[in-house]
Order: structure tokens, then C-alpha cells, then sequence
């Protein structure tokens, strides 16, 4: 588990600096003329919101983006190498876990990929940090799960 951990890990930090999106808006008028062209990270969305003066969507994903899943990640890390962990460490992941919104990060990438896509003009492209980020949530769930269920064994053979 400990092996699964830090591949998510990895994939997360890639999720992060790689680009996730690429949305591409040309006009067809005698020519095609290029009126936007923009690829965008994870770090270089919190950028812009920050330069912007968007400090509250700025909040949010750095929070439950960025510094929830490092907590959680910490908590984790504790868990698979004390010698002793408590069922408290077990209760706090299987918590922190609601509130870590890389999830909900990949779905609301995802729509505005659609979105943009139903949009004549317009085309997005999935680049390869939305499958770093994607590939994260994936095995960060799984290691829930398998967390969880250490939690209930553990439960179960101290009663």
C-alpha cells in the first residue's frame, strides 16, 4: 500500500504542473482567423485567479486541492509506518477524504471539456496532466478503500 501511495503521490504533483486543458476558439471567415488559444495547469489556474484578484476560487482550490490532499497524504504516510497507529489516524483519513476535492476537480475539468467541445469554433483537448490528476483520484480512492478496510479488521480483531 505504502508502494500505491507514493505512485499517487507522483501522480498528483504531475497533476499539478502539467497542463490539463487546452481550449482552442477560431473563427472560419474567409480564413480561419485564431482568436484564443490557451493551455492550462492546475498551478497556472491558482496563478491567474491570484493575479486577478480572484482570491476566493483562488481559496478553495488551493485548500481542498491542493492542501487537503497533502494532509491526507501526511496522515497516510503516518499510518502505513508507525509501528502503532491509532484508529483515530484511520477515522481522520477516511474524514478528510470527503473533503479532498481533486474529485470534483477532474469532473468540473471534464465538463467544461464537453462544453467547450458542443461550441462551434471552439476545441478543447484533454492534455496529459488531467490524466495525472485523474490517475491520482483513482488510486487515492483505492487506497481508501483498502484503508477503511484495515480499519475494520483492525476493529474487529480488538473486539
Amino acid at each position: 500500500m505504502l508502494i500505491l501511495h507514493v505512485i499517487s503521490l507522483v501522480l498528483l504533483g504531475f497533476g499539478w504542473v502539467k497542463y490539463v486543458l487546452e481550449i482552442d476558439i477560431t473563427v472560419h471567415f474567409i480564413g480561419d482567423i485564431n482568436l484564443f488559444n490557451e493551455k492550462r495547469s492546475v498551478l497556472g489556474i491558482l496563478e491567474k485567479l491570484w493575479k486577478a484578484g480572484n482570491y476566493w476560487p483562488f481559496l478553495l482550490i488551493f485548500l481542498f486541492g491542493i492542501i487537503v490532499p497533502l494532509v491526507k497524504s501526511g496522515v497516510i504516510f503516518y499510518i502505513l509506518l508507525a509501528k502503532r497507529s491509532t484508529v483515530k489516524w484511520q477515522i481522520f483519513v477516511n474524514a478528510i477524504s470527503k473533503w479532498a476535492m481533486a474529485d470534483v476537480f477532474v469532473i468540473g475539468i471534464f465538463v467544461a471539456f464537453l462544453g467547450a467541445n458542443a461550441m462551434d469554433n471552439t476545441k478543447a483537448t484533454l492534455l496529459p496532466g488531467f490524466y495525472y490528476f485523474s490517475g491520482y483520484v483513482l488510486l487515492s480512492a483505492v487506497i481508501a478503500f483498502l484503508l477503511e478496510k484495515l480499519l475494520k479488521n483492525t476493529i474487529s480483531n480488538n473486539a
